[in-house]
């Protein structure tokens, strides 16, 4: 007798992944780096982070170079620079 083989599951069955974002993905890009460092930013690893592929990362940035200067206008954008208008 043969071991039981597990069904597999339907997608439909599964709950459904949020969608992605571009603010979103760089959301999960800077608290990768800062969990683990800016090397570890890449698609793939993001991607990963994710629950997705890498190539559908490439719907919003080009490259891993287009990501990085997104995450570092999100990080520039927390800067206070205590100017008072």
């Amino acid at each position: 007798m043969s071991p039981a083989t597990p069904t597999p599951r339907s997608r439909r069955e599964r709950p459904a992944k949020p969608a992605l974002t571009g603010p979103g993905i760089v959301a999960t890009a800077v608290g990768l780096m800062r969990s683990e460092g800016l090397e570890r930013v890449t698609m793939r690893r993001l991607a990963q982070e994710l629950d997705t592929g890498p190539a559908s990362l490439y719907v919003y940035f080009r490259n891993t170079a287009e990501l990085h200067a997104a995450v570092l206008d999100e990080l520039l954008g927390e800067v206070d620079l205590g100017v008072t208008v």
